[in-house]
């Protein structure tokens, strides 16, 4: 494939930016008052901000990693087109597992 499908296919990646937000929006009334953000190696919680402290944290976090994440592929697509697709996986897979974890703040004060 052209590198230039590889860095259009990096545009997929903002859309967990989204779907975090729509998360938020759609647990906002079941979130408690503080949001457990930090657990100890044994899983109990350490570190709590409230429901906006923890929404402002995951969207400002997660727009900054795409921000550079973005970067870094249209970089590896234009300069080594080669390297293209492993790169793309792989930020795939970094997006989706930081994904998976800042979500996971919602999810598992929920469930607790």
């Amino acid at each position: 494939m052209e590198a230039d499908s590889y860095a259009r296919r990096l545009w997929v990646l903002w859309l967990a930016l989204p779907l975090t937000a729509l998360n938020y929006w759609l647990c906002w009334n079941h979130l408690p008052a503080r949001i457990a953000m930090h657990q100890d190696a044994s899983g109990r919680p350490n570190g709590w901000a409230s429901p906006d402290g923890a929404r402002m944290f995951s969207l400002g976090f997660l727009f900054f990693l795409l921000l550079v994440l973005t970067a870094v592929g249209y970089l590896v697509a234009t300069l080594r087109p080669d390297r293209a697709k492993p790169a793309v996986v792989l930020l795939y897979l970094v997006v989706g597992v930081v994904w998976a974890c800042l979500n996971a703040f919602v999810w598992l004060n929920l469930t607790a």
